[in-house]
């Protein structure tokens, strides 16, 4: 039998860019390659074969991704050799990408891999199809198994260099650390991608390197605008530093798309619109921020470029998608003329999709038609058709994270159309759909969170709204015919299986809200660990009260002992709420005036005060509560009643979730403290002149191990938790709670260290006893910020401790010291909880003149573990 040549296939120089989002751009520069199947002097059979591989190849340039997967998936079997299936593999791979079944892709990658790794020769071939995998995984949200994919990949091109293969690399590298939230490391990731594509001379590598560049300069810029907001609102001299960077990266986002624009022009038309794109929506972005003049006109013209340019590449799924955000970035603008030219976009891309066999991106052109029926055009009839339609289609192959979209959008019309029953159906089943992509849907957008808040709370937010607001059938069959008509009734009269729905929503929420912040699957451990049960509130006598703030309401549940729930609403518009409460943030913190008073008291009276007498009924032991929003600011420990505190008639605590609690006595046997100290200036931070006296404290009250300035350090600190198991850790340093993970820290000697820090150093002893009480002296929460409180209350899941104590502002004052000797001589009587012990503290502080404002007592708060 006569041998093939063994130049079966060739480069043809496919530079094959990742999927995108509809709504966000995450645009990949792959190395891989198609090959192109060739023979000399082979017999007929072999003959016909590669003309059949060829086939498949002339279908796959002609946009007929379907038919090549057909003739691939066929002529497989028919090929013996390993070397020119995994090519075919490796070929089909990228088809299966090209019509939007990743997770196929995927698995016909690894196909295409475990055949080269029997050939040593081939370790460059498997860089490449490691750099494919890697992107579909990151395009799917994985983007840490991503990030691993690609450390191998790198490894072998440092036996085997490959330059373009290398740039590409990194590409996807940057774009995954983007999506991380990790700007930086994506930034010099990006940059050392262009320099290889600069030095390669490769036109479409330099163009996309600039644009990939560009988007994570200008995603800094984003996450530095929010911190400057933060900064801004109060009064930190570090705004006007944070504004003046995010300015630099704007700048310097805008040179680099134009400088992409322009290499772009040397014939590739596709990343030319790419960097349209993504300028327009620079541009727009600036503007609304405040940063540049109206530049409409820039807009329209870089829009009419995209017009032009689209129907002179060739159909992909890349083309859908451009035309769906181009379609979208009009829409952003649109008048009821631009709504002409948005139709018919929308419908090209979804012509597009179809003729390539590209199902996710019918779904997606077919979902954004609904969205404009709904919120354009509002013929509810015609949107809920497109929507339906959008919702079957990602059913097909299983889309969850366009699912959920759709799932939603049905809601939104069906309360529209007034069909209450059926909207909440629609919610719920969007909300399971977010639930079984959970892990996938935090981590892909890690990106200063701003997607979870404009595309996930929203819908838990909304289905309590209905839950809330629309009478059920229970409630109305109870009720007799005449009080039927009464609405104002029906809404006081929710069913208890109606209100139960609205606190387990709630509670969904808060798990999505802490997993979203972290960006990991600490919720999931913290979940298994949890057992914050109904028994355990009865047990203890803890009533629970869940706060949700909503746009024109505020609904508070109390959930007594023994499980009954009770909702008490105020109607009052969420930004007279969100004033009202930075004003009591901004007083309390101030000493000796009392201007907080009035504060105080009218927020107890709009949340407590309707609920008094149930409390006083039932004589709870303990008040757990779960806040919402803005609520999470302030110390419920600091509401007043016009004659005594909230803290004055109850103990309190306070959890991200009941679900994420662990509930179980502290045991007072050996309760020795691991106690770390910072008194020493760290710039910005001043030094804590008190925190050695505070250390001292600790130590002469529960005893254990003393770690001050130059001994607080992150390896000191591992290896005490390694040589013991210590029920508390006390670290008294500076400590901030910011907008999101990154901007979260304590404050060592040797270095800051992050919440992932702490959990990794509390994880060496997780095979023991976990940690009872972490408290965190001399810490603050971004007051600017709802979600800098959500981040502290989180920290004792992430890091897996019991419970935290912790202030919700810096406190540099020698009233520390007596408070916390106060409260671990509480702690130490074995008939105290520790919310109790906490309380007792809390009244010596206000018993003693010097002490009693509540700058001084009141930031500190229980989390979690109330017992």
């Amino acid at each position: 039998m006569l041998k093939p040549v063994r130049r079966w296939f060739k480069w043809l120089g496919l530079l094959l860019l990742s999927a995108l989002c509809c709504w966000v751009f995450h645009w990949g520069a792959i190395a891989s390659e198609m090959r192109l199947y060739e023979i000399a002097q082979t017999p007929p059979t072999q003959l016909s074969t590669a003309a059949t591989v060829e086939q498949g190849i002339s279908a796959y340039q002609g946009g007929d991704f379907t038919g090549a997967i057909a003739i691939w998936q066929q002529v497989l079997s028919r090929i013996n050799s390993d070397e020119d299936r995994a090519v075919v593999y490796a070929n089909l791979a990228l088809a299966y990408r090209q019509t939007g079944q990743l997770s196929e892709a995927i698995q016909t990658w690894e196909e295409a891999i475990a055949l080269y790794r029997d050939r040593d020769e081939e370790d460059l071939e498997i860089a490449k199809l490691l750099a494919e995998q890697a992107q579909a995984y990151s395009d799917l949200g994985q983007h840490k198994r991503s990030i691993i994919l690609l450390e191998s990949a790198l490894d072998i091109l440092e036996e085997q260099p490959d330059p373009l293969t290398e740039a590409a690399i990194h590409g996807i590298f940057g774009n995954a650390y983007m999506a991380l939230g990790n700007y930086d490391t994506a930034i010099a990731s990006h940059e050392k991608s262009l320099a290889i594509a600069r030095s390669s001379n490769s036109t479409r590598h330099i163009a996309t390197a600039l644009n990939n560049l560009g988007t994570a300069h200008l995603k800094q810029a984003e996450r530095l605008y929010y911190q400057a907001e933060v900064a801004d609102a109060e009064g930190d001299p570090q705004a006007k530093q944070l504004k003046q960077e995010e300015q630099e990266n704007v700048a310097r986002s805008r040179s680099l798309f134009e400088e992409s624009i322009t290499v772009a022009q040397q014939g590739k038309k596709l990343e030319e619109i790419r960097a349209l794109l993504n300028l327009n929506r620079l541009l727009e972005k600036s503007f609304h921020q405040g940063l540049s003049e109206n530049n409409g006109g820039e807009i329209t013209s870089n829009q009419q470029r995209i017009e032009e340019l689209l129907p002179l590449i060739p159909d992909s799924r890349q083309k859908a998608y451009a035309t769906i955000n181009l379609a979208e970035s009009i829409l952003d603008r649109a008048d009821e003329k631009m709504l002409d030219r948005v139709v018919p976009l929308l419908e090209q891309a979804l012509t597009i999709a179809q003729r390539i066999g590209d199902t996710k991106a019918q779904s997606f052109a077919l979902g954004s038609l609904g969205k404009v029926y709904e919120n354009n055009l509002k013929d509810f009839g015609r949107a809920m058709e497109y929507t339906q339609n959008a919702l079957f289609v990602s059913q097909q192959v299983n889309a969850a994270d366009s699912l959920y979209l759709w799932q939603w959008q049905s809601g939104r019309i069906l309360k529209a159309l007034n069909r209450p029953a059926a909207a909440i159906s629609a919610y719920k089943h969007a909300i399971a759909t977010l639930q079984s992509i959970r892990g996938d849907i935090i981590s892909a957008n890690k990106e200063l969170q701003l997607d979870f808040r404009e595309d996930v709370e929203p819908v838990y937010r909304q289905l309590i709204e209905l839950l809330l607001t629309t009478p059920d059938t229970e409630a109305i069959t109870s009720q007799g015919k005449a009080e039927r008509t009464k609405s104002t009734l029906l809404a006081q009269n929710t069913s208890s299986s109606r209100l139960q729905e609205v606190v387990n929503t709630l509670e969904s929420l808060k798990l999505a809200e802490v997993q979203n912040f972290f960006g990991d699957d600490c919720v999931q451990l913290a979940l298994s660990r949890g057992n914050g049960t109904q028994e355990s509130l009865a047990s203890s006598n803890t009533a629970v009260i869940y706060s949700i703030v909503l746009g024109n309401q505020t609904t508070l549940v109390l959930q007594a002992p023994d499980g009954t729930q009770k909702k008490y609403t105020k109607t009052i518009d969420k930004d007279s709420i969100e004033e009202e409460i930075t004003q009591l943030r901004f007083y309390l913190e101030e000493r000796p005036a009392a201007r907080y008073l009035p504060y105080a008291q009218a927020v107890y009276d709009w949340f407590i005060r309707p609920m008094e007498a149930d409390l006083a009924a039932m004589k709870p032991n303990t008040l757990l509560f779960i806040n919402d929003g803005v609520l999470r600011k302030i110390p419920m420990a600091a509401l007043h009643d016009g004659e005594q505190f909230l803290i004055e008639k109850y103990p309190i605590a306070i959890t991200p979730s009941i679900n994420l609690t662990i509930t179980r006595p502290l045991s007072r046997e050996n309760l020795e403290a691991l106690s770390l100290g910072l008194t020493v200036a760290k710039p910005p931070f001043a030094p804590l002149f008190n925190v050695k006296a505070e250390i001292n404290a600790v130590q002469e009250i529960l005893g254990g191990v003393k770690l001050i300035d130059e001994d607080f350090t992150q390896e000191n600190l591992q290896t005490q938790l390694r040589a013991k198991s210590f029920p508390v850790v006390h670290l008294a340093t500076h400590g901030k709670f910011g907008v999101d993970a990154q901007d979260t820290f304590l404050l060592g000697y040797d270095k800051p260290l992050t919440i992932e820090d702490i959990d990794n150093l509390l994880r060496t002893r997780r095979d023991r006893e976990p940690v009872g009480l972490l408290t965190m002296s001399a810490c603050q929460t971004a007051a600017g910020d709802n979600r800098s409180a959500l981040g502290m209350a989180g920290v004792a899941v992430r890091a897996g401790v019991e419970s935290a104590l912790a202030t919700l502002w810096f406190i540099n004052d020698e009233a520390t010291v007596p408070f916390i000797k106060e409260f671990y001589r509480q702690l130490l009587d074995p008939k105290l909880t520790k919310a109790e012990a906490l309380r007792n503290a809390q009244l010596t502080m206000i018993a003693d003149r010097n002490y009693s404002h509540p700058a001084i007592w009141s930031p500190f708060v229980l989390i979690g573990n109330w017992l």
